[in-house]
């Protein structure tokens, strides 16, 4: 509970508008001490059941989803036992599934991965909003779809999932900051030089083509940085950006099921504490992935010192986000650029030199319709959900849904934003619980840069098999 108080129920009765669920069972004040039970035998009540307000409720902790309806749905950790699970994840407990909700559209030849929504709100304390660029969409006709799937075994609560469309004309392309700020970009060139540790890199940067540059992790430190060094030549007069096309590694996911393992039986209890507005255990979960860091810019001066530009640093390893970056006028024909970022967490699949063309504002389309796979919606109701905020999509894994959206003029081209809100609860997996340990845990939120070290040769075990594991083990509703 919000107050820091416990119920432990054995049943619990809820209902798809209702405020209130209702339960039988025991009630704890915030120190453990029991203060009232109830029960039921044979079938007749002895006591009154507790009725307890949902808006009081910080987590609901349970075993099964089965029973649970409405609001309840959307504060619910599960436990999974093995038998749900994958022989992928069985196998490799670290590397199932997982992520946030993904989103899929027509590419001109097949319906592909375009987005990933909100990968860092593992919570309702991190909730946010997410712009992610559709690079591939390929629109036709008076309608446009997504489709929106659950594949994890997470609980998906999605407040909007709204397109942000700009007519667009020629070769020109519109990119977004990290501000969500879009920009008409032109002359679009790949660097003239691209070198990392390997060497020369070019060929897996120059176009988004699913060709990634990425690293192996450190073997001796997770939080390990190496450095990308580019050029770009013949540069024109005017304003310019950097366009990174990147996801990350499965090594943050890693570090997230790692952590709710040593937990184990205490997730949800530190879940509610977070959600209960527990500071210090907030900014513990943030120095983690600060450690771990995102991608810093910079670009080297006349006086040939390099300076920091920017960062950026989007979670999630599903699907490519692109960013630009505006960089300082240089007046310069040619531009040095170096990357700094974590060995073996980012994957790059562009680079790119843009020509900044002016500032340009974006159409806001809410989709007309939001179809369920199995049919089970009304029109009327199709027509309503993701329409407030308030009364946010929740999805359970398997879970798939149309979404269409009416584009405002069939014979313009658009460029296409996925703007999604919400956030996700990770199931916790039965095979983690036999890693419980609570020294380890500490040690992860409380000396992140130490434990980085410690982890770096188990993660090394696990790191050439996981991207198969991962991408194999996607959860499928059984009919």
């Amino acid at each position: 509970m919000k107050d820091g108080c416990l119920y432990v129920l054995d049943s619990l009765i809820t209902d798809e508008r209702s405020d209130f669920v209702k339960g039988f069972g025991s009630y704890y004040n915030q120190y453990r001490d029991l203060v009232m039970y109830n029960v039921t035998d044979r079938g007749s009540l002895i006591d009154s059941a507790f009725y307890i307000a949902i808006s009081d409720i910080s987590l609901i902790e349970t075993n099964t989803i089965t029973g649970l309806k409405g609001r309840s749905i959307a504060m619910a950790l599960v436990a999974v036992p093995s038998v749900l699970l994958t022989g992928y994840c069985l196998i490799n407990p670290k590397a199932c599934f997982g992520s946030c909700p993904t989103f899929y559209s027509w590419d001109g030849r097949d319906t592909s991965l375009m987005a990933e929504g909100f990968s860092s709100s593992i919570l309702r304390t991190f909730e946010k909003d997410d712009i992610d660029m559709l690079y591939w969409a390929k629109p036709s006709g008076n309608n446009f779809h997504l489709r929106l799937k659950n594949e994890a075994l997470e609980t998906h609560i999605i407040r909007y999932a709204d397109l942000m469309v700009i007519p667009r004309t020629g070769s020109d392309r519109i990119f977004a900051t990290e501000e969500g700020v879009f920009f008409r970009t032109s002359e679009l060139q790949s660097p003239s030089v691209c070198n990392a540790a390997e060497g020369d890199c070019r060929d897996a940067v120059k176009m988004m083509d699913h060709r990634e540059r990425f690293s192996a992790s450190d073997s001796d430190n997770l939080a390990s940085r190496e450095v990308i060094e580019m050029s770009f030549e013949n540069v024109t007069e005017g304003d310019h950006g950097l366009i990174i096309g990147c996801r990350q590694t499965l090594l943050t996911t890693y570090l997230f099921y790692q952590s709710l393992a040593y937990l184990g039986k205490s997730a949800g209890y530190f879940a509610a504490k977070i959600e209960n507005g527990d500071k210090a255990l907030q900014n513990k979960v943030n120095k983690v992935w600060e450690v771990l860091g995102g991608i810093e810019i910079f670009i080297r001066e006349s006086d040939g010192k390099w300076k920091k530009v920017d960062q950026i640093g989007e979670m999630g390893p599903l699907a490519t986000d692109v960013h630009l970056v505006k960089l300082p006028f240089t007046g310069t024909r040619k531009i040095d650029i170096k990357l700094r970022l974590t060995k073996g967490l980012w994957r790059i699949d562009y680079l790119a030199l843009g020509k900044i063309e002016q500032k340009i504002d974006a159409i806001i389309i809410e989709p007309s319709f939001v179809v369920s796979e199995n049919c089970a919606n009304s029109n009327e109701k199709a027509k309503a959900l993701l329409k407030n905020p308030d009364d946010p999509l929740v999805t359970l894994p398997g879970d798939t849904y149309d979404l269409v959206y009416s584009m405002p003029d069939i014979s313009s081209d658009y460029e296409i934003y996925l703007h999604s809100k919400g956030y996700y609860i990770e199931w916790m997996r039965e095979t983690w619980l036999a890693e419980e340990n609570h020294k380890r845990a500490a040690l992860l939120f409380g000396f992140p840069k130490l434990f980085m070290k410690m982890a770096a040769n188990d993660f090394k075990n696990v790191e050439p098999s996981m991207e198969e594991s991962f991408w194999n083990s996607k959860y499928v509703k059984k009919n």
